[in-house]
């Protein structure tokens, strides 16, 4: 059985399990409140026709739920961060911080509020480190993409 792609349900679903079994992530995302949603956006070139979108529903360290994101996730979720296929693919190998790619505009933050993310930078940093150790793939044309 191969990996699943990176922003599919069944690498939320993973994603969320490496969240759960986590103890630095649980300490350092103490104080996180609510769901984020993460959009990866559509590029016909790299084989994505649509948006991918998952979203993590976090309450004080714990993964209460990771899963594909809804278009009613995507309305309420008190964060959403939207990007190309190139930067994700950046943040995820570890080559850009997540809160650095927010911070300097390479991730959108389409709704939330960058002051009230500052203070969980070492959540975030926990968050992509969780989502590191899932066993994914990313599609075969993104192989010849460079960021």
């Amino acid at each position: 059985m191969s990996n699943p792609e990176i922003f599919t349900d069944a690498w939320a679903r993973a994603w969320g399990d490496q969240l759960r079994t986590s103890e630095s992530y649980r300490s350092a995302a103490a104080r996180w409140e609510g769901a984020i949603a993460m959009v990866l956006e559509a590029d016909a070139g790299l084989g994505l026709p649509g948006d991918r979108s998952v979203l993590l529903d976090l309450w004080h360290g714990e993964c209460r739920e990771a899963r594909t994101a809804t278009g009613s996730d995507l309305e309420q979720a008190p964060f959403v961060l939207r990007g190309a296929a190139a930067i994700w693919k950046r943040v995820l190998e570890g080559d850009v911080d997540p809160l650095f790619a927010v911070m300097s505009g390479k991730l959108k933050l389409a709704r939330g509020s960058v002051a009230k993310l500052v203070p969980h930078a070492r959540a975030s940093k926990e968050m992509v480190l969780a989502a590191r150790r899932v066993e994914a793939s990313f599609p075969r044309q993104w192989e010849a993409e460079s960021p």
